[in-house]
């Protein structure tokens, strides 16, 4: 299975990345250390990328026009937890909202003649409710 991400620079795919072996750093406390580090960033990156689908949703919502006060409330509370969790700092903010306004416009342009009906009852009322859930 191969997943491949495109932006307006570049195609990127899952096989042009390498993988590369981890050294088994043997048991007990060593072995402890050498994953603690890597799950602290994982799961900073985690944040990033929760941040892209965030606003991602946001838009979608924004496109179909289903953006009301409780749906943006629940947006800023969501951004708010997952800048703070993730650390994330100015750049990195712009970074993941840059990012999710151009998946979200592609997506809204690829819709064509007579799709974004469909769109909208589907993703855009989904991404309204999960954004909801915030708000409460």
């Amino acid at each position: 299975y191969e997943m491949c991400g495109r932006d307006w620079s570049s195609d990127v795919c899952s096989s042009d990345l390498k993988m590369r072996k981890i050294p088994n750093p043997g048991s007990g406390w060593l072995a402890l250390l050498a994953i603690v580090p890597i799950f602290c960033v994982s799961a900073e990156l985690n944040k990033f990328q929760q941040l892209i689908e965030a606003v991602y949703r946001l838009e979608v919502a924004a496109y179909c026009g289903l953006t009301t006060d409780t749906v943006i409330e629940g947006y800023q509370r969501l951004e708010e937890e997952l800048i703070v969790a993730g650390k994330l700092n100015d750049a990195e903010i712009d970074s993941a909202r840059g990012q999710a306004w151009q998946a979200a416009h592609a997506e809204w342009q690829n819709r064509g003649l007579g799709g974004f009906k469909a769109w909208c009852n589907t993703e855009g009322r989904d991404a309204a409710r999960s954004l909801q859930v915030y708000a409460q």
